[in-house]
Parts: structure tokens; sequence; C-alpha cells
């Protein structure tokens, strides 16, 4: 046999016998991911992630949770795990972090019985970064967007009550920053503008603890116009809803001076 057909039948055979030990191997290594993946116990690493965060040690936390989706094959654990994740940033005051981890769980796990809690931690993730009037209004806005979401999407979630209590603090943060700028428009003298903002507050924001400030200053605008009969209703109304405050006091001197010029 010449001796290029010997070479190429040894190939051939080589070959062949390279193919039989990677499919075996293969299959080894497959049966032992199984057997490992089902030794694995998910619940026990999951305390170990809670005595991680109690010593604020939220990279490791984090670490053994990427772990857990890895390799919890019932997926039992690996959803949760996705929200503990959201959880470590959450705590750790990285609030953008924590909203795209809470998303991630909701959009695979919308009606998982933690999908409230994670649509109530997107919100908290806003609302905890609320402070003064003049420079959180865009987080205000989410957060109470954020919290109505859970509202009508969890009806019968178990944050009702203090979701309640926040959608007021939202709203009224967001009236402070309409009367902010409304107030700053009726000094510079633009007084149109100044009553569109007050307008807006009373419309989109009633009963918020802004309101008798801009009914007021709303008078005040509506007479620096030169509307004489809007601005005695606004002011009358001030008066009559809230009798007893200093600003209707005031209200009521300039409603005399305006019923004399009328």
């Amino acid at each position: 046999m010449p001796e290029k057909q010997q070479y190429n039948n040894f190939l051939k055979q080589l070959i062949a016998y390279l193919f039989i030990m990677v499919i075996f191997f293969a299959c080894s290594s497959k049966k032992a991911a199984i057997k490992d993946a089902s030794l694995y116990d998910a619940g026990a690493r999951f305390e170990d992630v809670n005595e991680k965060i109690k010593k604020k040690d939220y990279e490791k936390a984090r670490e053994i949770l990427g772990d857990i989706k890895a390799r919890d094959t019932s997926k039992e654990y690996a959803a949760l795990a996705q929200i503990r994740i959201g959880d470590t940033y959450f705590e750790e005051g990285e609030y953008e972090e924590a909203v795209t981890e809470y998303e991630a769980f909701l959009n695979l796990h919308t009606y998982h019985k933690y999908a409230p809690y994670a649509q109530y931690q997107v919100a908290m993730s806003y609302y905890k970064r609320i402070s003064g009037a003049d420079t959180s209004y865009s987080l205000a806005k989410l957060a109470l967007a954020e919290f109505e979401k859970l509202q009508k999407q969890y009806p019968r979630n178990p944050y009702m009550e203090i979701t309640e209590k926040r959608i007021k603090i939202c709203k009224d943060t967001l009236a402070e920053y309409e009367l902010y700028v409304g107030k700053f428009y009726l000094k510079k003298g633009s007084y149109t503008a100044a009553a569109e903002r007050f307008t807006n507050l009373l419309r989109l924001y009633p009963d918020s603890n802004s309101e008798p400030e801009a009914l007021f200053n709303l008078g005040l605008a509506y007479k620096d116009i030169g509307d004489k009969e809007k601005a005695i209703n606004v002011l009358t109304t001030l008066n009559e809803k809230f009798p007893t405050i200093k600003l209707s006091r005031q209200a009521r001197e300039i409603l005399v001076s305006l019923k004399v010029k009328k």
C-alpha cells in the first residue's frame, strides 16, 4: 500500500477516534453538570446572602446571588435572586441600579407573588431621592407614576396605606414646585405666566398643602393683570375655604380695595 494512502487511512481513523472521545467527554461533562446542579443548595446560599447584606458586604452578596441565578435549576430561587440583587443596590443607596434590577424582574415575572414588592421598590428608589421641591420635581413625578402604577396593576398589594401617604407627599412636592415657579413669574412681572402656574397647581393637585398660597397668589396675579372679577372670585374662595389663616386676612383687605374700585 502506498505510503500516502496509509497516511490517509491513519488520519481517518484518528479523526474517528477523536470524534468518539469528544462525544464521550461531552456526555460525561453534561452528566456531571446535571449531578452538580442537582446537589446545589440555593436555599442555603440565600442564608449566606442575608448574612453578607447584614454586614453591608453588598458586592459579595451580589456575587452569590449571580451564582444562584446561574445554577438554580428549579428556577424557584433564581427569580428571588434577581429581586435581592435589587435590594443590595437599594440598601447601598445606588437607586438607579436598584431600579434596573427590579424592572428586569418585573419584565420577566409580571404576575409573580413578589411583583408588588418589586414595583413598590421601584417607586421607593425614586421617592428616597426627593428633597427640595425646586430640585426634585422629576424624581417626585417618577415616584408618583410608579406608586400609581403599583395601585393600578396590583390593587391588592400590601403597601396600599403607606403608598397613599407617599402619593400625597409626591403631589405636595409637585405642587410646591408649581408654586415656586409661579411666584418667580409673579415677582418678575410675568403675571399671565404666573396665573397659568397657579391654575395648573390647583387643577392637578387639589387639596395640596400649597393650595392656600396658590389661591392667594393667583388672586394677586389676576389683580395685576387687571382682571378684577377673577381676582375677587379667587380671593373669596380662599377666604371661604381657609377663613382663619393669615393669608385670608390679607385677602380680605385686598377684596375691600377691589370692591371699592369696582
